[in-house]
């Protein structure tokens, strides 16, 4: 393998969100033997360059669930390749939608995130659990102007809520408008651009690099990972993966909390 792309939530990071040792000197290890690195996430360009400063490599991001691709180097300088934006009519659809139904809403881009904040005791953030540089909170009527302003673009909107079955119902009614989500976490649900995801994010990075998809290996855990699993030369799904996730994968590792990417690093992809 000359290149292995890896998810974060659920996948490098553990259950708290953290990037373990162990996780960490495989990667490196991997980085070491020459292969790319690209961190394959639904999350913003400012939580990956964190993940690449602890990492202390460079390689390529597939950021924003395939929206943005970049490549990094070892001193944080980010070289944008490819960019898409959702469109701007069915995105402040979604909003009113999501505001009907009183669950959180962000909208993001290669800047940072404006979000509308509903705080009903059932509030899950992920990477936004403490207050960060790109996060902007916004009130609904705040948002509404944004989302409508010509030269403002987003790359991708997300919907989070600890009730699952509230976002199964808000994702029915999306549906219903012709606004296609996926699962990006098992609280989240977000909405992309057409014809945008990671795999096909893979595979535009791939013949940006000007290499054969058969020679790339992929991680993931959750629905938004399918398309990448199913693209690259071998899909590894995590032991805590959905059960859609492990039925597209060639493989499964050990589960995240238990260094499930080093477990597939080092006792697969680096003994070939």
């Amino acid at each position: 393998m000359k290149l292995i792309a890896i998810d974060l939530d659920g996948t490098l990071l553990d259950t708290n969100h953290q990037l373990s040792d162990k996780n960490k000197a495989a990667v490196r290890r991997a980085h070491d033997a020459g292969i790319i690195i690209v961190i394959a996430t639904g999350r913003s360009l400012f939580s990956v360059k964190e993940i690449f400063a602890d990492l202390a490599i460079d390689g390529y991001m597939i950021a924003l669930n395939g929206s943005f691709i970049a490549k990094i180097d070892k001193r944080q300088q980010v070289t944008k390749l490819f960019r898409e934006r959702v469109d701007r009519k069915k995105l402040i659809q979604a909003f009113e939608i999501a505001m009907e139904h009183q669950i959180t809403f962000i909208a993001t881009n290669e800047l940072g995130s404006d979000r509308v904040l509903i705080e009903d005791g059932n509030e899950l953030v992920q990477e936004f659990l403490v207050n960060r540089p790109d996060l902007r909170n916004r009130q609904i009527n705040e948002m509404a102007s944004l989302l409508s302003e010509r030269f403002n673009e987003y790359l991708k909107a997300a919907f989070t809520n600890k009730d699952r079955e509230r976002l199964i119902e808000l994702r029915s009614n999306l549906q219903e408008k012709g606004i296609d989500t996926i699962f990006s976490d098992t609280y989240y649900i977000e909405f992309l651009p057409y014809g945008v995801n990671k795999g096909t994010a893979l595979g535009r990075l791939c013949e940006y690099i000007q290499l054969p998809l058969s020679e790339t290996a992929a991680f993931g855990d959750q629905e938004n990972d399918i398309e990448m699993l199913q693209m690259s030369g071998v899909g590894l799904a995590m032991g805590n993966a959905q059960p859609n996730v492990k039925a597209a994968a060639d493989r499964i590792t050990m589960d995240n909390d238990h260094n499930g990417v080093a477990d597939g690093i080092l006792n697969f992809l680096l003994k070939e």
